[in-house]
This record gives C-alpha cells, sequence and structure tokens, in this order.
C-alpha cells in the first residue's frame, strides 16, 4: 500500500500558507492606514498563488487516496473459494470435532479450538 503522509503533509502545509497570507493581509488591511490597505492589496497575488498551490496539494493526495483504495488482489476475484468439505484448517488441525474428542483435549486446547472458529457435534 502506498505512504500516503507525504501526499497528506504536503496538502496540510499547503492549506497553512493559505491561512498565513490570509492572516498577514487581515493584520495590514485592518491597521488603519492607507499603507496597511496596500500591503494587503499587494499580498492578492501571493494569496492567489497559495490557493492555486493547496487545491493542487489536495486533489493530488485525493487522488492518491483513490487510487490507493484498489484491491492488489485481483488474481483473488479469480480464484475458487476454499472448499468447505476440507474439514482442516491451514495447520492441520481439525475443524469439527466430536464432544469426546473435545473433552480429550486439555483445557487450553480447548479454548484454543473454539476461539479458532471450532466447531463441535454430536
Amino acid at each position: 500500500m502506498t505512504n500516503l503522509k507525504p501526499y497528506y503533509d504536503a496538502a496540510l502545509k499547503a492549506d497553512e500558507d493559505v491561512k498565513r497570507i490570509l492572516a498577514e493581509m487581515d493584520t495590514h488591511f485592518n491597521d488603519g492606514t492607507p499603507e496597511g490597505k496596500q500591503k494587503a492589496l499587494d499580498l492578492r497575488p501571493a494569496l492567489d498563488e497559495a490557493q492555486k498551490q493547496a487545491k493542487e496539494a489536495n486533489q493530488l493526495y485525493a487522488s492518491m487516496r483513490d487510487a490507493s483504495l484498489i484491491n492488489d488482489s485481483m488474481a483473488s476475484l479469480f480464484t475458487l473459494p476454499p472448499d468447505p468439505a476440507n474439514n482442516d484448517s491451514a495447520d492441520g488441525s481439525p475443524k469439527v470435532i466430536n464432544r469426546a474428542g473435545l473433552m480429550a483435549l486439555d483445557p487450553a486446547a480447548r479454548m484454543s479450538f473454539i476461539k479458532a472458529g471450532g466447531k463441535v457435534i454430536e
């Protein structure tokens, strides 16, 4: 699976840049001087560029996230499921046992059998 953290971090950093420029513009504009208003207006191109970069970074992250959701094991869609008639698990132990066989097991083995999904029949 692809590591999405660098993409996510880049998107967050781009968003933070937009917020930083907005705060700087707000500070300049609200100082009440004509020079402050002009400084705020001068930051507009930087804000537009930061917004553009933030949008691209967020789109890249979203694209990478969506692309990583594709199942890498497509071959499993073309194979047969396990045969339910097969009574043995992958380690060779039975999945079905009669009550006498279960009682012959020590308590720890009984618990392991039950937790592993084993079935008891009469």
